[in-house]
């Protein structure tokens, strides 16, 4: 029998036997490193501390081999204004309390930007972004851990273990339409070819793409929205305004699932984004790109690529209900990536249900190899523990 059936095989009674239990503890010598995934934080102290809380939780026994990703719109509404605008102080204490909880972990931090840290992509974007970076880095010891740094799009890699390399892309910077950091004048073709470059020195590492926006994604920035938008669009606004409005109502749905403004997957500078990456990515295994933008939990397998959309640190909003091998709730939570010794890679999602700490999902994710069909035992590998 080969190594990689004998796994698979392993893998198959362990995964079966994951819903009698509240989690799978690893053991911690056959973790090399865990990547935490933490998207759109950046609310107010009260709307994130039980977030923030199941997460230094599940850090605490593992923090020395820890990284963690913030996937962008690290403060709402609109970045970190210039000292002497509005909403300055708000800003800073949105983020002095993510950084004071930070702080009881050891961990490697990043922060990469959402569309709301550029201004919600308005004018004055690149200012209110370059403040939250100064703010940040100055608050945790001058280190770059702003990534990419001064408005530029990246791609930029850090080898977070021997096994596992992070490349972390601006995606705003795709979308917006006012100044920008200059960058050398970089074009998007200089930037998927910078990528490729990338992924191809790595390309027998596990590889981790972090950007602010989804490629993937059944939410409102997907075009998906429920019977009660379409009949009752006020709840988006207010939540308690049931007014019907029937055919009307579904006026924005519609526009956004077919149209779309820039920050949804229908527009066209947003579809033209998503094509260059894929295209990029398409000729590469081992790949995970994980973003936030979408106030939910999402996960997509892809066969040798997995997508994920950790987007609920401090709000919610619907999303689709996917089947078996994917995964998706609309819990507040985040995503943990424990990338194993021996390649493999333990996914798991944990999220706040009813104000209990709970796990969502997980998965055992075997590393891809093309001559092994046994890597992919769905829906063996794969349990939904809670929606």
């Amino acid at each position: 029998m080969s190594r990689h059936l004998a796994i698979s095989i392993f893998t198959f009674f362990v995964i079966s036997n994951f819903h009698t239990r509240a989690q799978f503890n690893l053991p911690q010598d056959s973790i090399e490193h865990v990547v935490f995934l933490i998207g759109d934080a950046g609310d107010v102290e009260d709307k994130t501390d039980k977030v923030f809380n199941l997460f230094l939780r599940q850090i605490k026994p593992i923090t020395k081999k820890s990284t963690v990703l913030f996937l962008g719109d690290n403060i709402y509404p609109g970045g970190m204004p210039n000292k002497t605008e509005k909403g300055r102080k708000e800003a800073e204490q949105i983020i002095i309390h993510q950084l004071n909880r930070l702080k009881q972990s050891k961990a490697k931090i990043y922060y990469i930007p959402g569309n709301h840290d550029w201004n919600k992509g308005k004018k004055g974007g690149l200012s209110h972004l370059l403040n939250e970076e100064k703010f940040i880095e100055q608050n945790l010891g001058n280190v770059n851990l702003f990534i990419p740094s001064n408005g530029c799009p990246g791609p930029f890699k850090i080898n977070i273990s021997d096994h596992l390399v992070l490349i972390a892309l601006d995606t705003q910077w795709w979308l917006h339409k006012f100044k920008k950091g200059t960058c050398n004048n970089i074009s998007t073709s200089e930037i998927i070819n910078n990528l490729k470059t990338i992924l191809d020195h790595n390309k027998d590492k596990n590889i981790l793409i972090v950007g602010h926006h989804p490629i993937i994604t059944k939410g409102d920035h997907g075009g998906f929205f429920t019977i009660k938008k379409h009949l009752f669009p006020l709840t988006h606004f207010n939540k308690y305004l049931y007014l019907p409005l029937p055919i009307i109502g579904s006026i924005v749905p519609f526009y956004r699932k077919l149209i779309g403004n820039k920050q949804d997957v229908a527009h066209s500078r947003y579809k033209k984004m998503i094509k260059e990456l894929t295209n990029a990515f398409k000729t590469y295994d081992n790949l995970i790109y994980a973003a936030g933008h979408e106030h939910n939990l999402q996960y997509y397998d892809k066969g040798s690529q997995h997508y994920i959309v950790s987007g609920s640190a401090s709000k919610i909003s619907d999303v689709k209900n996917l089947k078996s091998p994917h995964f998706s709730s609309n819990k507040k939570g985040f995503f943990k990536l424990s990338y194993l010794k021996n390649g493999n890679i333990f996914l798991q999602s944990f999220g706040i249900v009813n104000g209990l700490e709970k796990l969502l999902f997980q998965k055992m994710i075997p590393r891809f190899d093309k001559n092994i069909t046994t890597h992919n035992l769905n829906p063996a590998n794969y349990v939904r523990i809670s929606r």
